[in-house]
């Protein structure tokens, strides 16, 4: 990571734009290709710099204000404030959990909570040098309704 939180070791062709990701990419490239558009990043990357000068860290904002788990709860669903840009109609969720969840968890959770008679799902976690927030174990979840 670099001091603005921008990822420093992305492929060389790793660049915002204006693309927006339809579904069949995101399960092609569900990691290799995806990413926010250059407008968002700017907001993300804004965002980030002061949430640093307010909380000292990403990690304590997430922690005080959104990731806090109730009794006997080991993990939240939650939107994605600054996600990926993808066509209408698709979600991009995070399941942030206390330790890391393995795929067979997350398919549970996303069937008990979606059900896959509705929805179509893919997901990832982000391998370690690009997680914002290593500390705090999260899965990237991409989704949206079945075609009629």
């Amino acid at each position: 990571m670099t001091k603005d939180n921008t990822i420093s070791d992305l492929p060389v062709d790793h660049v915002y734009t204006d693309h927006v990701h339809p579904w069949e990419e995101i399960v092609k490239y569900v990691l290799s290709k995806l990413r926010r558009n250059k407008d968002q990043q700017a907001v993300y990357a804004k965002w980030v710099k002061e949430t640093k000068e307010e909380y000292g860290s990403v990690e304590n904002y997430l922690k005080e204000t959104k990731i806090q788990y109730p009794e006997g709860v080991t993990f939240l669903v939650l939107p994605n404030d600054f996600p990926y840009s993808v066509d209408p109609g698709i979600d991009h969720i995070l399941i942030w959990s206390k330790t890391p969840i393995d795929s067979e968890l997350v398919s549970e959770i996303l069937e008990e909570r979606y059900g896959s008679n509705n929805w179509e799902w893919t997901y990832f976690v982000n391998p370690p040098q690009w997680q914002s927030v290593p500390s705090l174990p999260h899965t990237h979840i991409f989704l949206r309704r079945r075609p009629a």
